[in-house]
């Protein structure tokens, strides 16, 4: 087998063995070695090639970044002297890895065997669940949240949700393209459609109210594409204004419907995804903004702003513990004092980071989310919505998905890529 054939494999085996958490949580486990196997062997086919190691022009903005993440944890790890902040730079490297491989092995090839590996992940943690032989995450009073075989259920819900949205994606290109014959397309719909469901009701039995409201706005800007079209193209544009009201005002019952009550207690509840979401609400509406900082470990970016201009590195949290914030908060909204990386994604890097490294990772995801099509952006803005409520920025699908939203089939930059791309397999595989 081929260099480009050995990492493409290796590729789909990352995918395949991602689910499985044999290590704790952040060690390396088998499926990182699989990807990291993959760029070294794309690195190693695109000398052999003739071609050389290049960078792609249009992920300069984040090549820029990384510069800055490397410049900025050196210095506080010569500061303090903690390994924290080169394990968080490590991390960052392998997320450009991850990116420059699945440029390199970008075809429509490639993203039919992403799918498949795709939509085996989702059948298998359903298969688990209905087994009865996956992992739960108790609360201390005794409900329970189903995991699977993550070692956290918002890493479970995570993950199935970037499975879905890849799908989506990949579904999309290919309605778009206008590929295969009509039985195809309404059985691979069907199985679309059957697939998305399966992961709707592993995400409800996972509990995660970051991955709900992703779930949420995609299926809100997708109504809301679909209702401006209907309304810009329709003769009767009043009688689609006065549904859109109608659609307002029984969002607002129903958010009526679910506000709890004062004395709300979810230990008292069947600690269903609704019961969560309604905790969710009761501990914002009796408190303050000081209890929603510090619920998402975010106290810091009112105690220390100055952060935020030139980056407090990423690593050693323990320098941040909130001493006397705690007066700030509610009564009875939080007591568990905690010291943790900020429970949000661009938060999190914006505090880390500093301004200019911010503004180029913004640019470079901004870049990407408007290449592609309008159906597709409902992924990309849930992806970026659901990831202000969780630090998702070491997952590789998150930046698997960034990519493919600009790449986008038919522009410019799929036609170049294609092209270079193809040369390369083609050296490389003798085809």
């Amino acid at each position: 087998m081929k260099l480009c054939g050995i990492s493409t494999s290796l590729f789909y085996l990352f995918i395949l063995l991602k689910p499985l958490y044999i290590f704790p949580s952040g060690s390396v486990g088998i499926a990182d070695i699989c990807l990291m196997l993959s760029f070294l062997t794309a690195l190693l086919g695109k000398k052999q090639s003739g071609q050389g190691i290049r960078l792609f022009r249009e992920d300069v903005p984040f090549y820029l970044f990384l510069g800055f993440v490397v410049l900025i944890n050196g210095c506080w790890y010569v500061h303090y002297g903690n390994r924290e902040f080169l394990l968080y730079t490590m991390y960052w490297m392998y997320s450009a890895a991850a990116i420059w491989t699945f440029r390199v092995l970008y075809s429509h090839v490639f993203m039919r065997g992403v799918v498949l590996a795709c939509s085996v992940n989702i059948l298998v943690q359903a298969a688990v669940l209905f087994s009865g032989q996956g992992r739960y995450f108790h609360e201390s009073w005794g409900g329970s949240r189903f995991m699977g075989t993550f070692n956290d259920p918002n890493q479970f819900a995570f993950f199935l949700f970037t499975m879905f949205l890849v799908l989506f994606m990949a579904y999309c290109q290919r309605n778009r393209n206008g590929s295969g014959d009509t039985r195809q397309q309404i059985l691979l719909q069907g199985l679309f459609f059957l697939v998305s469901a399966l992961v709707l009701f592993l995400i409800g039995c996972s509990k995660s109210t970051g991955v709900f409201l992703g779930l949420l706005v995609f299926f809100f800007v997708l109504l809301w594409q679909w209702l401006w079209d209907r309304m810009r193209h329709s003769g009767r544009r009043l009688s689609w204004q006065l549904g859109v009201i109608g659609l307002a005002v029984a969002g607002g019952i129903l958010l009526w419907q679910l506000w709890p009550s004062a004395d709300f207690d979810i230990s008292k509840t069947d600690y269903s995804l609704i019961s969560r979401v309604q905790q969710k609400i009761w501990k914002l509406s009796n408190g303050n903004l000081a209890d929603l900082l510090y619920d998402r470990s975010a106290e810091r970016l009112v105690l220390e702003p100055h952060y935020l201009l030139f980056g407090a590195g990423e690593g050693y949290f323990e320098r941040f513990i909130p001493w006397g914030f705690e007066a700030r908060l509610s009564p009875g909204v939080f007591h568990v004092f905690h010291v943790n990386e900020i429970h949000s994604s661009f938060f999190d890097v914006w505090f880390s980071y500093g301004l200019i490294p911010m503004a180029l990772l913004t640019y470079w995801i901004m870049k990407h989310a408007v290449r592609c099509s309008r159906r597709q952006r409902a992924a990309v803005i849930a992806l970026l919505a659901e990831s202000f409520t969780l630090m998702n920025l070491r997952q590789p699908f998150f930046w698997f998905i960034l990519v493919l939203a600009g790449i986008g089939a038919g522009s410019a930059l799929n036609r170049n890529l294609s092209k270079k791309e193809t040369e390369y397999k083609t050296v490389l595989t003798g085809s």
